[in-house]
């Protein structure tokens, strides 16, 4: 073999591997408006690969607070009445 192969790959430029840097767009609410590694016009913080894969496809569950994303999905609503605080229930005598 020819040392005119190593010659030729000694010439060749660096190959620079440009990485991504995720970002997570919200609004004033801290409610999330996007997850893209592109650069768009709002507030936004840095996240890490796992982060973007988790909230990525729930970001409803997710929150913007003091600078970090966490994990806040919605609260269950339940009404607490009781059974003498409904008009029509049919088995309280009024």
């Amino acid at each position: 073999m020819s040392s005119s192969f190593f010659e030729v790959v000694s010439d060749l430029p660096e190959v620079v591997v440009k990485t991504f840097e995720h970002k997570v767009y919200y609004d004033d609410n801290n409610r999330i408006i996007d997850v893209t590694y592109d650069t768009v016009e709002g507030n936004y913080i840095i996240i890490t690969q796992e982060e973007f894969d988790a909230c990525n496809s729930k970001r409803e569950d997710y929150t913007v607070i003091e600078g970090k994303l966490v994990f806040s999905p919605p609260a269950k609503r339940t009404w607490n009445l009781k059974q003498e605080e409904l008009a029509r229930n049919p088995y309280v005598t009024s």
